[in-house]
């Protein structure tokens, strides 16, 4: 198994501080999501005069990669096994916690520098405005121009919280994901903010049951399909904006109808009708098909590893089982769950099918 490390450094000045003795360590990271982590220490090696909430961050090394990071944010003391159990969340977190403090006005500018403006400008303290305190924490590269344009208008009256409207810019149909990735440059780790496709980024990564990794069980549920969606925004009663968006050959084709199945979505604080239509178009696309979802467990100590698949990675998944092929299909990683064991490194894939971001349906009104 390879080496772990775990370090923890200043938040607000990324200088690194020291490493921890670690008895024990289970984290998860996923897409556009913070994650968590939890360490345990011993108590005698306990740093009491760094080791507070919000005061750290906290870096996960396997090998020679970097492959988590975030804030302490609580501990708890086991004074009977004289342990302390550091409870730790993703890096966004911090970013979830940031307002936007001034007017945000921006007219046919790529979404992701949409996104990365509010960050720098409001969260990170990179920005326009010199004086936003912030941990300037992030660095940002090409994957920022993701070739579609939005309109976006954020006032500072509404106080939404950064993270937040950034995870609703990229939740919309033809948004994007991201993730942070960390490395060492010059005695020091970089936090790089990374976007990439909804569809997953391509890649030549197959899992296979029985080479590779174990896949024990896989589940086929429909319980959040949708053929009709409606996404509301802002207004009242007959004059509330909303958006219809159909999947009719869903209902309609005699080799796979299915009754009309309905979701509404509510986003009072959207006033532009092609947002809404966003929304709702990319509730019909996750909702088009039943979601064919495989239990992924990775072999301890093999090809790949925790360091080898990253969250927003495309792959091929295979399984075998009675005599004939069950699962064949291209699928995202969403999210990786990685804890110690005695018999080595236990890591879950989270993945979900492909064709979940196929654009169906055709936009309507009633």
């Amino acid at each position: 198994m390879p080496d772990y490390r775990v370090i923890y450094a200043e938040f607000m000045s990324g200088d690194i501080w020291g490493e921890l003795a670690v008895t024990d360590l289970a984290f998860s990271r996923g897409i556009s999501e913070p994650g968590s982590a939890s360490v345990k220490v011993p108590l005698s090696l306990f740093d009491w005069s760094a080791l507070k909430p919000w005061r750290v961050l906290v870096y996960i090394q396997r090998g020679q990669q970097i492959v988590w990071s975030g804030p302490l944010v609580a501990f708890s003391l086991d004074l009977e096994n004289e342990e302390a159990e550091l409870r730790c969340l993703g890096l966004w977190e911090y970013y979830r916690r940031r307002q936007i403090t001034y007017d945000a006005v921006f007219v046919q500018r790529d979404q992701g520098a949409i996104a990365q403006s509010l960050l720098q400008d409001f969260a990170d303290g990179t920005g326009q405005y010199a004086w936003n305190t912030g941990p300037k924490a992030l660095t940002f590269d090409g994957s920022a121009a993701t070739g579609i344009l939005r309109d976006r208008t954020y006032r500072a009256y509404e106080r939404k919280m950064v993270g937040q409207v950034v995870e609703d810019l990229s939740g919309v149909r033809d948004g994007f994901d991201f993730r942070i990735d960390h490395w060492w440059f010059g005695g020091r780790i970089v936090n790089a903010f990374k976007f990439g496709p909804p569809s997953g980024n391509p890649s030549d990564l197959v899992l296979e049951h029985g080479a590779n990794c174990d896949i024990p069980s896989a589940s086929v549920d429909g319980t959040n399909m949708v053929t009709e969606a409606v996404a509301t925004g802002g207004g009242e009663a007959e004059n509330q904006l909303a958006a219809w968006w159909y999947n009719l050959p869903a209902e309609t084709d005699p080799g796979r109808r299915i009754p009309r199945l309905s979701a509404v979505q509510s986003r009072q604080d959207v006033i532009r009708a092609d947002t809404l239509t966003a929304y709702a178009q990319q509730m019909v696309s996750e909702g088009s098909t039943p979601v064919t979802i495989p239990a992924v467990r990775l072999y301890p100590s093999a090809f790949p590893g925790p360091g080898d698949v990253l969250p927003g990675q495309q792959a091929r998944v295979r399984a075998r089982a009675g005599g004939r092929l069950v699962l064949d299909g291209t699928y995202k990683i969403t999210g990786q769950s990685v804890k110690l064991t005695d018999g080595g490194e236990e890591c879950t894939l989270s993945l979900v099918p492909g064709e979940v971001y196929a654009s169906v349906g055709s936009a309507a009104s009633p």
